[in-house]
């Protein structure tokens, strides 16, 4: 009887103390993110370019894996002018060429399919991800989801206004004559725990940039 009572106490303990493990990794992951986020946001709207560097139409973070391994990566969507005056850089989307749709030749879309080497310096249009900027903590006990199909985050260059593409580069939130949708989505990370501890959000809001977490 007493052993018996005392394997139920050190089982109710274990299972404790994995909870609570497991809501320490989450909080840092949270942290992790906001902080990172915030970087990356900052950093756009200051456009600090190396020299010999080309136009940078903003900072991104691709969340394509996040789900699945809860990794994120940040990157730089370098432009191939070689400085702003391009209607693609004044455009009021970024890449986008007002006379032609959206979409049309992948016209305001993100270059998904065009990555440059991990560098940190942008030689050439497309993605060029940011050494070191891999986010790898201990990705807690828990199931990640992002809603509406965003895979990446992008700030502009200067104005930090933020947009959202889906896995394939698509522009989300935008017609195709490159006026805003009536429905807009922000970007929306669920982190559903898997077993104890609450369900946590973390909320990008579209254009703005807001940044916002909730306990739900």
């Amino acid at each position: 009887m007493v052993l018996s009572i005392f394997s139920i106490l050190g089982a109710m303990t274990f299972a404790s103390f994995d909870g609570l493990q497991n809501t320490v990794k989450m909080n840092e992951y949270m942290l992790s993110l906001e902080q990172d986020v915030r970087t990356a946001q900052r950093e756009a709207m200051l456009l600090e370019r190396n020299p010999g560097e080309g136009w940078l139409y903003g900072l991104g973070i691709d969340f394509t894996e996040t789900t699945t391994t809860g990794i994120y990566r940040m990157f730089k969507w370098c432009s191939p002018f070689p400085d702003y005056g391009d209607v693609k850089t004044k455009s009021n989307l970024p890449a986008y060429n007002p006379t032609v749709n959206l979409g049309i030749g992948r016209n305001g879309w993100l270059p998904t399919d065009r990555s440059i080497a991990s560098s940190s310096s942008c030689n050439g249009e497309g993605l060029a991800t940011l050494a070191g900027y891999d986010t790898s903590i201990n990705f807690p006990k828990s199931d990640i989801v992002i809603g509406d199909g965003i895979g990446y985050v992008v700030f502009e260059s200067i104005s930090g206004r933020t947009f959202f593409y889906n896995t394939d580069g698509e522009l989300i939130n935008y017609k195709v004559d490159g006026s805003q949708a009536e429905d807009v989505v922000n970007f929306v990370l669920t982190i559903n725990p898997q077993g104890t501890g609450r369900t946590r959000q973390f909320v990008i809001n579209n254009l703005s940039g807001k940044i916002s977490s909730s306990v739900l």
